[in-house]
């Protein structure tokens, strides 16, 4: 991704942070706030809107807290790659910057810019993600549900999983590739062997079943003691389970935060999306942005 600079400007149209200048051309560097504060003005928060001037790519994103993110990139990059660029931007923005005043130093936004550019980059490859927890908690559903482009194709005959069951995923929302990795519980003896070579995971728990809840923990701790990955925990069958806020009772259980936990029915695929959103952008793709701004050099968490 040929990014040539990357601006930010407040509700004010008072540019906060910038990266190297994007032209010499100073008519063109005046022409960036104009259509930021047009752009602002059509453009309702959270949409992107790009457009094309003196063949650079101008893409423009209106954040929650009122700013204008502006990347400008040559005319041959991919739109969904800024797209992308600029939704990673935000997120950091939002965690990491209290307020709109708050100015960062030129080089430590360039250097956020440039690892958030390798955390795209990276995203176009594969990853790999382990379905783990007890039997019966909904993983092999989980992966009938992507087999089968059908309503209710979890419906079917329950067989738990012996050894493992992998599928792959091309495109669901605007997620990169994902290999799905079904790792039977009977074959539990062998699961660290897959914990390097994992992006992360997805742990499922029955929460229909209270008493399922304590060994689910049981094991959920026995793997976060050899599993270093990013995670999130689907609390299953949500919509038959008795307990008011599962989320919260969850969270105080496993002793996580409830932000990682999402509410799922792997029958129906309710929840399926914002859960694998969730795993990607959130915690795979927020922690690769975080360790190379610490170690550039590194490719994998």
């Amino acid at each position: 991704m040929t990014l040539l600079s990357v601006k930010v400007f407040d509700k004010n149209n008072t540019e906060l942070n910038s990266t190297v200048p994007a032209s010499n051309d100073q008519r063109f560097n005046d022409l960036i706030p104009l259509l930021g504060r047009l752009t602002r003005e059509e453009t309702q928060q959270g949409w992107i809107q790009g457009l094309i001037v003196n063949n650079n790519l101008i893409v423009f994103r209106k954040t929650v807290n009122d700013l204008m993110l502006v990347s400008i990139a040559t005319s041959d990059t991919s739109f969904q790659k800024l797209k992308q660029f600029l939704n990673l931007l935000e997120k950091y923005m939002y965690e990491n910057i209290p307020t709109p005043k708050d100015v960062v130093s030129a080089k430590h936004f360039q250097d956020i810019c440039n690892s958030i550019i390798k955390a795209v980059d990276d995203s176009n490859t594969e990853l790999k993600i382990a379905l783990l927890g007890l039997d019966r908690s909904g993983k092999s559903t989980f992966l009938n549900y992507f087999k089968e482009d059908l309503p209710f194709a979890g419906f079917k005959s329950y067989q738990p999983t012996q050894l493992l069951d992998i599928i792959r995923i091309d495109s669901i929302g605007d997620l990169p590739q994902i290999q799905l990795i079904d790792l039977g519980y009977a074959f539990q003896s062998q699961w660290w062997r897959f914990s390097s070579e994992s992006d992360g995971y997805i742990f499922f728990v029955d929460s229909s079943d209270p008493n399922r809840i304590k060994k689910s923990q049981e094991l959920f701790q026995e793997i976060r003691n050899y599993w270093d990955r990013p995670f999130v925990v689907a609390a299953n069958m949500r919509d038959i389970s008795r307990i008011v806020n599962i989320r919260k009772y969850l969270a105080r259980k496993f002793r996580i935060s409830s932000k990682v936990i999402y509410e799922t029915n792997t029958w129906t695929g309710d929840g399926i999306l914002p859960l694998l959103e969730g795993l990607v952008k959130d915690e795979i793709q927020r922690k690769k942005i975080a360790v190379s701004m610490v170690h550039p050099n590194k490719n994998k968490i």
